[in-house]
């Protein structure tokens, strides 16, 4: 699994449940899966107050 395969399972997880807990839950279960130089944004989205509205931001900033 790589950063992108993560970050899509986060993205997903968001649009299709819509909950804090839902995104949360879903970064506690990839972030063991990323290599170790890879893991600090998942850590960012499960240490948040907000999982959603972080993910939703990081969405709004992906390259095109």
């Amino acid at each position: 699994m790589n950063l992108t395969d993560a970050t899509l399972i986060l993205l997903l997880a968001a649009r299709i449940h819509g909950t804090d807990e839902a995104v949360r839950a879903s970064a506690k279960s990839v972030v063991k899966k990323l290599p170790r130089s890879k893991r600090d944004l998942i850590y960012k989205v499960i240490d948040s107050q907000s999982p959603l509205d972080l993910v939703e931001f990081l969405a709004e900033n992906l390259d095109d």
